[in-house]
């Protein structure tokens, strides 16, 4: 069909190795050839592509000059098309949207479609919010800016040589905003932020390089090219082929442009520290790494940002995602940069992005496997450069362990590549292969030297830690009889009442026998119970069984508990029983994270155990003192916060769009109400925690800056602020009341303080 090949052809052109120029004039036959019929789909077709393909823009703005020369009326609905969208675009929030259709009407100046005159009058209405010192949210006018900085070099030569006088305005409103912001950064919220987002921490200001935001580094790239006359030299021009040509077009008009005042978006772009694999320091001459423009050239602005854009608009297909990063280079200047090395260093800058990173992660590495098929010779070799100088900068070079990347990005890399050289990287990276493969392959894939060494890699494949299998044995023989008999019972699927009567013999007999001659022996070391719901040997015994007989597969896991939930529960039915039972868990899967995480998810569902016991034992001292660095830790901590976070929204939501008789709607109300009093208790538990935690880290001599456990633990306080920002904003009036009670440790403060920022700052409502 003629859509469908008109359609193929926009989003082909420039594709082949033949003249971009030809692919253009298809475009235009196919087009004219049947106009009435093709002019909506053509219109809708353009403005997406210009949308989607970002590294074509230069091509779609040349397409649409040379229709101009044919039918300039097309054109003209091509302009409107585009203002409409310009419009949408700017209402909704979608930042990426309005930056790539400004600078598709850059373009359309280049190639005498608009005037520069006129561009320039619709960037200057963009940025009005900066004039007029609006109440928009600080880092939305900064996404403002940034989109129209972003479009600026499409265009700038030719709006110098054109209309400077009106250039140099635009640049000298912009200024004024850039110096009032710097005040900001440093006496603001923005800069508690800032500090709460960089990669690199407690260590000297230049090291590895001095870190700025997003948004001033691009302006640093806008201010080198007005030192170069404004004149880039990466990005292709067909236009500049067919200069005399474009340049008696029809100049249309553009409407004017209201930038709207009250914006709808949930999600504001954020201004974090930019992060750098290859800055300048790795292209010394000591250190000859890559070829890559310097970080204060545009050329630097231009290959991350057509890079990161191609990532984003294409996440939903990974193949075309790699085919056109892949090809990055058809489509630009010849150089002698290395567009493979930018493209590993943008991924890298997703991956740890804070507070999180903008795809899932399995897209990511899915999207690095097709790079390196796609170009073996070339990726591989990017990225293991890559990878040398990023685990080189891990811990400060001055500081220590005490210092360096921030703990979260850290982990993020553990969870997808791994170094040989660190030990504790190697183990945990090893462990998670584990667990998304099995032992017994893995083991074959590693070197004779990491199988020598249990305290990277398991002499053995993970298993259980069961206390009453074989081998064990007290000095009172009708005790080790009961806890068989149990065991046996248990396997033969007994009835309620069967195990509860044998529960009661075991409890009775260590009664009779207390202070005895079970004296000497642990199970015996703390005094018998008067129930066996609270006696703590009853409790253990009876979950070890659980966990033992579900040990053959999940299904046999989830059949046990659903059998015997209901004694379960009746040997939890106390906060302190709730926490002696998770740490029953914790030792019984010691060796298999994955089974820990599993089983400590599924007992919360059946109410075995709960959030706070599960927080208070992986924020306990004695945990954290040997574990403080454990990642699966971590996971685990901020899944059952988040486990909690979602059975709110489900209620509210469920509440919400329910139609129902006014009796469901208070069941249900009575139990969001109950959720929020649980959410608030989790998080009031959790940073009182952390707080006790490092301040026994500060009263041990755990010095800031320089003592590794003081990184990872406030690393990780830090770390949970971020990530749950939206809702510890919601909470902080409560926080502040119960858990961040004046007056504060001076080194806890201003972690509070910047936690209470990132929300501030980075939510809408």
């Amino acid at each position: 069909m003629a859509e469908q090949r008109l359609t193929q052809l926009l989003i082909e052109v420039g594709d082949s190795s033949g003249e971009i120029k030809r692919g253009m004039d298809n475009i235009v036959v196919v087009l004219l050839k049947d106009l009435t019929f093709l002019k909506p789909v053509f219109l809708t077709s353009l403005i997406s592509c210009v949308t989607e393909i970002p590294v074509k823009t230069t091509i779609y703005g040349c397409l649409t000059g040379l229709l101009n020369l044919r039918d300039s009326n097309l054109v003209g609905l091509v302009v409107e098309a585009a203002f409409d969208a310009l419009n949408d675009a700017a209402l909704n929030g979608d930042f990426k949207a309005l930056k790539l259709l400004l600078r598709y009407f850059g373009e359309l100046v280049n190639a005498g479609v608009i005037t520069a005159e006129s561009y320039l009058g619709l960037l200057s209405n963009v940025v009005t919010v900066v004039e007029l010192q609006s109440s928009m949210k600080p880092l939305l006018i900064d996404a403002i800016v940034a989109s129209v900085l972003g479009a600026l070099p499409w265009a700038s030569f030719y709006l110098f040589k054109n209309d400077s006088e009106g250039l140099s305005k635009l640049i000298a409103l912009v200024e004024i905003y850039m110096n009032r912001r710097r005040d900001s950064l440093r006496f603001g919220s923005l800069g508690l932020v800032f500090d709460s987002l960089k990669v690199y921490r407690d260590c000297p200001p230049s090291e590895p390089y001095v870190q700025v935001d997003k948004l001033e580094n691009l302006w640093s790239q806008i201010l080198d090219l007005q030192a170069s006359n404004w004149d880039e030299t990466l990005l292709m021009r067909p236009e500049n082929a067919l200069f005399l040509e474009l340049a008696g077009g029809t100049k249309h008009l553009l409407r004017q442009f209201i930038m709207p005042q009250h914006i709808e978006v949930s999600n504001i772009p954020g201004q974090e520290p930019w992060f750098w694999v290859f800055d300048d320091s790795v292209n010394t001459p000591e250190k000859i790494l890559v070829d890559l423009p310097p970080t204060h050239k545009i050329e630097r602005f231009i290959m991350d940002d057509l890079i990161l854009d191609t990532i984003h608009l294409l996440s939903h297909n990974h193949i075309e995602a790699a085919h056109f990063l892949l090809n990055l280079d058809k489509f630009h200047k010849d150089s002698d940069y290395n567009w493979y090395q930018s493209i590993v260093e943008n991924l890298i800058r997703e991956l740890i992005k804070l507070p999180s990173s903008t795809e899932m992660g399995i897209y990511y590495a899915t999207l690095l496997f097709d790079l390196c098929k796609g170009a073996p010779g070339k990726v591989p070799s990017a990225m293991g450069r890559a990878l040398r100088i990023v685990f080189s900068r891990m811990d400060s070079e001055s500081g220590g362990v005490g210092g360096g990347m921030d703990v979260e990005c850290v982990t993020r890399f553990g969870e997808w590549s791994f170094v040989l050289e660190h030990e504790a990287s190697s183990k945990e990276t090893l462990e998670r292969e584990i667990r998304l493969s099995y032992y017994d392959r893995i083991v074959l894939t590693l070197p004779e030297s990491f199988k020598a060494q249990p305290t990277v890699f398991p002499n053995t494949a993970p298993t259980h830690n069961y206390k009453y299998g074989v081998g064990f044995e007290t000095s009172d023989k009708e005790f080790d009889s009961l806890i068989v008999r149990l065991n046996r019972e248990l396997v033969g699927k007994a009835d309620y009442a069967t195990v509860v009567s044998i529960l009661e013999d075991i409890l009775g007999h260590r009664k009779n026998v207390y202070g005895t001659i079970m004296t000497g022996d642990d199970l015996t070391a703390t005094k018998p119970a008067t129930s066996w719901e609270d006696d703590a040997v009853v409790r253990d015994i009876f979950v070890q069984n659980i966990l033992f007989l579900g040990t053959k597969s999940f299904s046999h896991f989830l059949n046990i508990v659903e059998r015997y939930v209901k004694i379960l529960q009746q040997l939890n039915g106390q906060p302190d029983y709730k926490l002696h039972t998770v740490k029953i868990i914790s030792e019984f899967w010691k060796s298999s994270p994955q089974n820990l995480e599993i089983v400590l998810d599924k007992l919360m569902n059946y109410r075995v155990i709960d959030p706070p016991s599960i927080i208070a034992w992986i924020l306990d001292i004695e945990i954290l003192e040997v574990s403080y660095s454990r990642w699966h830790l971590w996971s685990i901590l901020r899944n059952v916060v988040a486990k909690v976070n979602s059975k709110v929204a489900q209620l509210r939501n469920k509440i919400g769009g329910v139609n129902a008789m006014e009796e469901d709607n208070s069941s249900t109300q009575e139990a969001l109400d109950n959720a929020i009093r649980d959410q608030k208790a989790a998080y009031i538990l959790t940073f009182q925690k952390f707080q006790v935690c490092l301040k026994h880290l500060l009263t041990h001599g755990e010095i800031p800056g320089s003592s590794a456990k003081w990184r990872w633990v406030s690393g990780q306080m830090r770390g949970f602020g971020r990530t749950f920002h939206a809702e510890i904003n919601k909470l902080k009036f409560t926080l502040e009341a119960t858990a961040f009670v004046e007056p504060l440790e001076p080194n806890i403060a201003k972690l509070w303080n910047e936690i209470k920022a990132v929300g501030e700052v980075l939510l809408m409502d």
